[in-house]
């Protein structure tokens, strides 16, 4: 077994003191102290203000607000005292839009279970080709591309809530109609004996309740939820000016996306949401990893980010125009003239259009524009603000 770790829940506070977002790990440990959240419940309610603020500061997100960077750490308390959630919280405030929004992190205290917390055992990587793992011995295999690991798929895609056996035979096998149910249960007993630690399927990573099948969310590593809340953090600090942590974060969240959610199954409907958000968040990082490097002078290590960049948002004129004014500035001319020529053929392909910039005229200019910082025009964050759940907010 791997050594016990705290782990971390991250919840995301509009600035009427609303909740928008939580952590899957936020989810695991409510749920654990028989403590339900819906999407809008007050922050007081929910983080429990009135205890935790104490009366001098009243409300959490008010005090987070009120100060330039939030708060740091400070004891946190939820639940009942049999089932208490005992943390640290810190706050550090965002920007969405013309409004700001609060990120809580809370930082677990596993001090009265006495050790019945279950492990994090398994180790789940979906960013790219699948690949399992239970007690530190790889679970890979035939099954994960037939119907067992199909309805695996789905559950992590769905992880946030229960599945009924319905619902999952309609999204996976629609066309074979009300005999796909038996079909479920059964993919869900082979299921369970290929995740079972040490052969036993009564020790099963698939649990079921009145609401449906879902994933045992206490016991997964799953790179998808590490990979976004070390992108959220890593973000928040360049969008506050915090270079150094902004990119060291960046760097281990980057280091996770090894492919599209789920990439192995390529043609999953169910999963293109998460899919679409995923690649927009892994974009945003290397926007500002890139734009990093470029106020710097690394050169090397924008085109680096720019290229991968430009693999993500193929279409993307302003993306490809940065990763190519970069080349011409590093004097490597010929691979400026391979992506211009890459990019032209590829717009004209799929839109009938040319780029919206000249190479020659790019060259022209380059005198002019390395007079200005390097990081005058390098690839800027969107401004809509965190998208940190594309199934539950948009803020």
């Amino acid at each position: 077994m791997r050594d016990r770790q705290r782990d971390e829940g991250v919840v995301l506070v509009d600035n009427r003191g609303r909740v928008v977002w939580w952590s899957a790990a936020m989810e695991s440990r409510l749920e654990r102290a028989g403590l339900q959240w819906k999407r809008g419940i007050r922050c007081c309610d929910a983080l429990g203000c009135a205890v935790n603020a104490g009366a001098a500061d009243g409300c959490l997100t008010k005090r987070a607000l009120g100060a330039p960077d939030g708060f740091e750490a400070r004891p946190w308390r939820g639940g009942d005292a049999g089932r208490a959630i005992n943390a640290t919280i810190t706050a550090r405030t965002i920007r969405s839009g013309t409004h700001q929004m609060v990120a809580f992190e809370l930082r677990f205290q596993d001090t009265a279970d006495n050790g019945a917390r279950p492990e994090r055992d398994v180790k789940v990587a979906a960013l790219g080709r699948l690949s399992v793992s239970v007690d530190g011995r790889s679970r890979d295999g035939d099954w994960l591309q037939h119907r067992p690991g199909e309805v695996f798929r789905y559950l992590l895609a769905s992880r946030e809530n229960a599945q009924r056996s319905e619902a999952i035979a309609n999204a996976l096998w629609p066309e074979r109609g009300p005999s796909a149910v038996a079909n479920v249960r059964y993919c869900i007993f082979k299921l369970r004996e290929q995740l079972a630690e040490r052969g036993d399927p009564g020790d099963s990573l698939v649990a079921r309740d009145a609401a449906g099948y879902r994933i045992d969310l206490r016991r997964v590593e799953l790179d998808v939820d590490v990979f976004q809340a070390k992108s959220a953090a890593g973000i928040a600090a360049h969008r506050r000016g915090d270079s150094p942590q902004a990119e060291a974060t960046l760097a281990e969240a980057l280091s996770l996306y090894r492919g599209e959610f789920l990439g192995d199954d390529p043609y999953a409907d169910w999963a293109f949401a998460e899919r679409e958000y995923l690649r927009s968040l892994a974009g945003k990082g290397l926007a500002a990893m890139a734009q990093i490097s470029l106020v710097s002078g690394r050169l090397v290590s924008a085109a680096d980010h720019l290229q991968r960049l430009a693999q993500l948002e193929p279409f993307d004129s302003h993306v490809h125009q940065m990763l190519i004014e970069v080349c011409l500035r590093r004097g490597r001319r010929t691979e400026a003239l391979r992506h211009y020529h890459a990019l032209r053929a590829r717009l004209h392909r799929a839109f009938g259009e040319q780029p919206d910039f000249e190479l020659t005229s790019l060259a022209a200019g380059l005198t002019c524009q390395q007079r200005e910082p390097l990081g005058a025009r390098s690839p800027q964050l969107p401004s809509d603000g965190f998208i940190l759940d594309a199934r539950r907010t948009h803020p």
